[in-house]
């Protein structure tokens, strides 16, 4: 009886918020059928609220932000008080299936979700932005959830904050503060599933000197007591396989993590560096079986005259305009336009075999994720050809001014390739290993002027990922790479 009186009470109520005195500093505002709670010292901000009506409550989003998930909505909008104008950033999670609904009666909404974990984070001293209004619009069920958050003023990323230029001294002293508040956010009990340069907000406090906070809490739950060391170790390794992360910044974010500890900073590095593959192996694996789905990252393609699967960045019109420019020939590598084609018949090589399209496809999606240097696939096509001969076509985009090392007649002259070419086998060496038959052909050089070229996998199907270790792997990359060079 105590369930079914509790359920008919969610089902009833206007709203399903908790009181605004179990938040200090909120006060509580019903408009329409939307419940919301306040700060406090924003309750100016209570008129303008009074926009939100409808389901796309398009007159709130005066500056729409685009996201790809299909259920939330994005905006900015501006309001000036006391002579000063405030920019702010709203969310709106929408519920539009009946399931969704009946989940809303089980669980906090996402909206609240999220106003509510930042609220506990800055309860226990970690520095975020709380949100000044949250609310729900509900009648039996909910049907939109708001969060309303104030921008901050010249502001950014912790990744667009690293790929500036920035003077030695403070770049210094934000990646100490960096490594401080990813401690302090693990004893805390914060867990964000999320965690990566993106979610970490860098600007210019009162006093002039930066300042470091934790934002976005959709994907954050927050435990009792602090996370546990496995864990900790889990989230630095994911934000360790990111990009635009140098290796000397990630050696001060660090050393300030574990408090200057340079011999406990040593071994924390090396757990992070094995976990840290574990991690892209099963995104690379990952990467694969999404390659053949219809995703938000990959489409399917179907024509008269081709069907396959593609890349979102690359339109298919595109795609096909480089196929019908190809003319009748027995070559099975075509280099158009920065692209290469690759052309897999039914009676081939076995490694070029038609049979084999779905695999290779596969196969590149999956070093592509590894973030090995490969060129990037873009699409995979099967001709429908009223002939019996059965053929396909791999497209892949290679950088400008690359060519194989086969075409290259002055490399083996030049010990500083040859030594880059070394180097090139040691960094793909934790994710796998060379073919034995690897030859000139399937690398890539791309050149930099003066600098040392930078080499690409040119053919996905001459490496093959494993779980050996990397002194494993290194030896026998090496191995084939003396053999290739001695040929």
């Amino acid at each position: 009886m105590q369930f079914l009186s509790r359920l008919l009470s969610l089902i009833t109520s206007p709203f399903s918020i908790p009181k605004p005195c179990t938040f200090e500093g909120y006060i509580s505002k019903r408009i329409g059928r939307v419940h919301w709670i306040v700060r406090t010292h924003h309750s100016f901000f209570i008129p303008f609220l009074e926009q939100i009506k409808g389901a796309t409550s398009d007159a709130l989003l005066t500056n729409p932000i685009f996201r790809r998930h299909r259920y939330k909505k994005m905006g900015e909008f501006e309001i000036t008080h006391e002579n000063e104008k405030e920019t702010y950033l709203v969310k709106i999670y929408n519920y539009p299936h009946l399931s969704q609904k009946i989940k809303q009666l089980f669980k906090r909404t996402r909206g609240f979700n999220e106003f509510y974990t930042t609220y506990l984070a800055a309860m226990r001293g970690v520095p975020v932005e709380v949100p000044v209004a949250c609310g729900e619009r509900k009648y039996i069920f909910t049907k939109e959830s708001y969060v309303i958050i104030r921008k901050i003023k010249d502001s950014c990323s912790m990744r667009e904050y690293l790929l500036g230029g920035r003077v030695l001294k403070e770049r210094r002293d934000v990646l100490k503060k960096f490594g401080e508040l990813a401690k302090h956010v693990y004893e805390s009990g914060v867990r964000q599933d999320a965690f990566s340069l993106d979610n970490f907000l860098v600007y210019s406090g009162e006093t002039g000197s930066k300042k470091v906070i934790l934002i976005d809490f959709e994907m954050v739950s927050i435990q009792t007591r602090g996370l546990k060391d496995k864990l900790r170790v889990w989230y630095l390794a994911k934000l360790n396989r990111e990009k635009g992360f140098p290796n000397t910044d990630r050696l001060r974010f660090l050393l300030s993590y574990t408090n200057g500890d340079f011999i406990r900073c040593k071994k924390l590095a090396w757990r992070i560096k094995e976990l840290t593959v574990r991690i892209q192996k099963k995104d690379a694996k990952k990467a694969s079986r999404l390659c053949v789905r219809e995703n938000r990252t990959f489409g399917i393609f179907k024509s008269d005259e081709f069907l396959g699967y593609y890349r979102k960045k690359y339109t298919p019109v595109m795609l096909v305009t480089l196929l019908n420019s190809l003319e009748e020939t027995i070559k099975g590598v075509f280099c158009i336009n920065h692209f290469q084609i690759l052309h897999l018949k039914e009676h081939a090589d076995p490694r070029y075999n038609y049979r084999n399209v779905t695999q290779v496809w596969m196969k590149a999606n999956a070093l592509f994720a590894l973030k090995i240097d490969v060129p990037v696939p873009a699409g995979i096509f099967i001709r429908r050809h009223p002939a019996l001969q059965r053929e396909a076509f791999l497209i892949s985009q290679i950088p400008d001014n690359c060519i194989s090392l086969s075409q290259y007649s002055d490399f083996y002259s030049n010990e500083n390739y040859v030594s880059s070419l070394l180097r090139f086998a040691e960094q793909v060496s934790p994710f796998g290993v060379f073919s034995k038959d690897l030859r000139p052909q399937d690398i890539l050089i791309h050149e930099h002027g003066k600098q040392h070229p930078t080499y690409y996998l040119g053919n996905y199907t001459s490496f093959r990922i494993n779980r050996h270790s990397l002194q494993k792997n290194k030896s026998i990359n090496t191995n084939i790479i003396k053999r290739l060079l001695q040929t």
